[in-house]
Parts: C-alpha cells; structure tokens; sequence
C-alpha cells in the first residue's frame, strides 16, 4: 500500500489568503516494501515584484533556504503546480508531516483543492501526531510537546533504520537540496511514516472520534453524519460516544465527560456536528468541552457542516443552556 507524503515551503505560518506556497514535493512510500520514489517536485513561480516587503523578506528567503530570483524565474506558475499535484493525489492516501498546517492551511484550499470532494483524497493521519504519540518527550507543561522533524529523525532514524538502507539513492539527490527544502522534508517524512509503520505505530485508517449532541444519538441525523464521515475516511474507525450510553448511565456527568476525553486522547482526529436552530449552528457544552479539548492537545479537529470546515471558532451563547444551544459555531470567511 501507497501514501503519497507532501511537504510545502510557505512565504510564512498564517495560511493560504496572506502567505504563498513556493516549493512542493510529493514522495510515495510503501508501506510493506519501504520503498520511497518520488512523484512529484516543483518550485511555484510569482511575480515577486508585486510582493509586499514582508512577503519578500519571509524567513525562506532571509535563511536562503530559497531565493526570491528562484521563485521569480520559476517555470510553472501555480495554476499548472496545482492542477498537476491535484492529478497526482486524485484518489490517493496522502499524509504530511503536519497535517494542520500543510493541508488545513494552504492545500483544502483554492486553487490547489487538494480535499475529499473535489478530488476524492484520502486523509492519512498526521506524521508528526503520530510520531508525538509515540516518542512522548517529557514536558512540564500540560500540553503535549510536538515532536519536530529534525527530532522525529534523531529518535527514529539512522544508518540502519530499513527506510534509510533501502532509500540511499533517493537520499542522496534531496540532500543536495539541503534542510529545509521541500524534497529533503518529504524524503525523512516519509522515512519517519515507514518506520512508525515498521513499528506498529502508524494507524493508516484514522480513528475518529465523533462529537455530537446527545439530542441526536440514534437518529436519522446521527445515521447521515456517520455516513459522511466514512464517505471522506473509508475505513476508518468511528469512535461514538452513543455506543456507550448504557454502560455509562450510572456515572456522573463529570465521570461521563472524563470517559469522552480519554477517547479522544486515544483517537487521530475529531469531527464534531451541530444542531441547527435559526438558520445557526448550535452545540451543548459537552460537544464544546470536546472540541476545546481536542484543540488543546492539538488533535485535526473539523466541523461537519456541508463538507468538512477546519477554520471555525466557538463562542458561548447561553451559557444557561448546557443542552443544545451553549455555544455557538461560526465558519470563518474566506
């Protein structure tokens, strides 16, 4: 089995409305051979001259990691970069080494739309999550620390690691490229995914936790989000806090809540829903505890509304109303 690993440059951190993708890479590892080819590499070109001072004295640039003439002289602009990536993925499993920003902030997004509907990916989980999960580097904080690239290569990697030993050629050509560079990065990603694999600790199949209203457990509501949900993820595992109902009934509210974190602790991503009242969207506040959870300890997080939505916020409501109508869901403009 294939996963097609994607690694960005970015002008900066904000997202695809203020900074600009400038190199891509796409690597393809397999999973049971530990064999990595690359599929896909291009700088992205812009008439830099446009640029604000900023954009043009972005990091990338400052570190001479890439230079602006390169970006200036580049062949491809990123109308053709993006329509070649989007029939490179169409239909593939692809993963990142961070998911939230590669994908959440630049790639789900136009003109690249590199998502579930419009070209029928499918989303590994995340590369750096799952390295996360399993080196668990000591914190005093009470955030988990999320384990970089150069520090997933140092605790996973080496001269006799088998995605190392069967890559040597391929290694060779991206580091020429040097740190930083979006070949070298999808190279030790895609490293990084075929040992975690090698090690048993690489779900391909994505366990997903489902927030949803109490009001709509074992409803035609509840049956349809399901099915989208395993519509975008085919195999995944939904976790559904319904299923438990009985055997928790006799727990407090507080125990009940402890129960639905440690889920989610335990799963690669949250889809939560809401009900809607007034032409809004409404969630209770056990939904809103999850979902906050799920954001502090840095899980992908999406509302299902007509398609997944990444860029929402949560604000109280009716904090009287713990049921349906505590806090209210607002997507971002775009």
């Amino acid at each position: 089995m294939d996963i097609y690993v994607i690694d960005i440059e970015t002008t900066g951190l904000d997202g695809w409305q203020k900074d600009h993708i400038v190199e891509i890479s796409i690597m393809k590892a397999n999973l049971t051979k530990q064999k990595i080819d690359q599929v896909y590499h291009s700088l992205v070109h812009y008439d830099t001259t446009k640029w604000d001072e900023k954009t043009k004295n972005a990091w990338i640039f400052e570190k001479g990691i890439i230079k602006l003439d390169e970006i200036q002289s580049a062949k491809k602009d990123i109308l053709e970069v993006s329509n070649e990536v989007r029939k490179i993925l169409t239909g593939k499993f692809i993963s990142a080494y961070n998911n939230g920003f590669d994908f959440t902030k630049f790639l789900l997004h136009e003109p690249w739309n590199i998502n579930p509907e419009t070209c029928k990916i499918r989303i590994a989980p995340c590369i750096m999550l799952a390295t996360t999960d399993y080196i668990k580097i000591p914190t005093k904080y009470k955030k988990r620390k999320l384990v970089n690239l150069s520090e997933a290569r140092k605790h996973l990697l080496n001269e006799n690691t088998t995605s190392i030993i069967n890559n040597k050629e391929i290694e060779k050509i991206v580091r020429e490229y040097g740190v930083h560079r979006a070949n070298c990065d999808a190279f030790y990603s895609a490293c990084v995914l075929l040992e975690l694999y090698k090690r048993k600790k690489y779900r391909v199949y994505p366990k997903i936790y489902y927030a949803h209203s109490m009001q709509i457990y074992k409803s035609k509501q509840e049956r349809k989000e399901i099915k989208i949900i395993k519509k975008i993820f085919p195999k995944a595992e939904i976790v559904n806090p319904a299923k438990y109902e009985k055997k928790w009934k006799n727990l407090s509210g507080k125990e009940v809540m402890t129960k639905c974190l440690n889920l989610i602790s335990n799963s690669d991503m949250v889809i939560f829903s809401a009900i809607k009242q007034d032409n809004r969207d409404f969630v209770g506040r056990g939904v809103y505890v999850e979902v906050k959870f799920a954001e502090e300890i840095e899980k992908d997080t999406y509302f299902l509304h007509e398609t997944l939505e990444s860029d929402f916020s949560l604000e109280i409501y009716n904090d009287d109303d713990w049921n349906i109508r505590f806090s209210i869901v607002k997507i971002k403009e775009r």
